[in-house]
């Protein structure tokens, strides 16, 4: 009698830790896909965040060279301006 209840214990446990084993591969593979799903956001979310830098850094590129050709055009009406002055001042004597 002691012996039956020894082996029927036994498979109860045996039962049981199938039972555990099953529920333990279900939850790993549910923590595993959160944070798959989390890392998915993670990725979405700084793909946008390069994506805003690059438009920023061509925006900025953009108004660097604005500020060069106009720089370069004062540079230019400057000096035609110098020499439209020079011509006149040397006419005149």
């Amino acid at each position: 009698m002691a012996r039956q209840w020894a082996v029927d214990l036994a498979r109860e446990i045996q039962k049981q830790l199938g039972e555990l084993e099953t529920d333990f591969v279900v939850i790993k593979s549910e923590v595993e896909r959160a944070n798959l799903n989390q890392l998915r956001d993670r990725v979405i979310s700084l793909e946008e965040k390069v994506t805003e830098l690059k438009r920023v850094r061509e925006e900025t590129d953009r108004r660097h060279w604005q500020f060069i050709y106009i720089f370069a055009g004062a540079m230019a009406s400057l000096l035609c301006t110098i020499v439209v002055q020079l011509v006149l001042f040397v006419l005149k004597k």
